[in-house]
């Protein structure tokens, strides 16, 4: 992992154009994680993280998402290169508006745990929280492995890159970093409660997944 005083966050990430934005820098190895996805373009190495829905749907940031390009993931294995792969249904793709949220429905059903999803109640201020994905080891080779990472909640009425709303979480033993944007936010009880969008070598910010519930259930059915 790169120290935090190297981690530069690129102005495409900041205003939520289609390139990866985050990372795990510092933090620790995650040991498990069978609902977690690593977002691959037209076939390249891992681009994004993002996290399992259920068998035919996968959730990750909007600015990850864009172009003419196909998509596709590897399921459930904490090492990036592992894991079942499966492609995005042709038209698969669907995106918020106003938030940096994408939903991208799979060619085939995956057999992969499906994530938690948290209410606007679900997150406060003070609050301790994991974030997890896969970080930037310095010289922009990103971590073969999963990583976590605690931030200190300390406002869930942030802005994120589409002007959507978000948690803003502080640095306790690691922070988002260069190379991971997608990836989840979890609260102690194991509830996913946001996607990375931003951040800096001090905080980040995650799309509150509890302001778009109601958009996702839209979409999923």
């Amino acid at each position: 992992m790169r120290s935090a005083a190297t981690v530069l966050i690129t102005a495409a990430a900041l205003i939520g154009l289609s390139a990866p934005a985050q990372a795990i820098v510092d933090g620790e190895f995650t040991e498990s994680a069978p609902w977690s996805a690593r977002l691959y373009q037209d076939g390249s190495d891992g681009y994004c993280t993002a996290t399992v829905l259920g068998p035919e749907w996968i959730l990750t940031a909007r600015h990850c998402i864009g172009g003419n390009h196909q998509w596709g993931f590897r399921v459930g294995n904490v090492e990036h290169a592992k894991g079942t792969y499966v492609d995005a249904a042709p038209n698969g793709v669907t995106v918020h508006d106003n938030a940096d949220l994408a939903l991208v429905k799979l060619a085939e059903p995956v057999q992969a745990p499906a994530v938690s999803l948290g209410n606007l109640d679900s997150v406060d201020a003070g609050d301790t929280v994991t974030i997890h994905g896969w970080g930037d080891t310095g010289g922009g080779q990103q971590s073969p492995r999963l990583k976590n990472a605690k931030l200190e909640v300390t406002n869930t009425g942030a802005i994120d890159a589409y002007d959507g709303r978000a948690i803003n979480g502080n640095r306790i033993n690691g922070v988002c970093g260069s190379g991971d944007s997608g990836g989840p936010m979890f609260t102690a009880d194991g509830v996913q409660v946001g996607v990375l969008s931003t951040g800096n070598n001090t905080s980040c910010q995650y799309t509150h997944v509890g302001a778009y519930r109601d958009w996702i259930s839209s979409v999923t059915g």
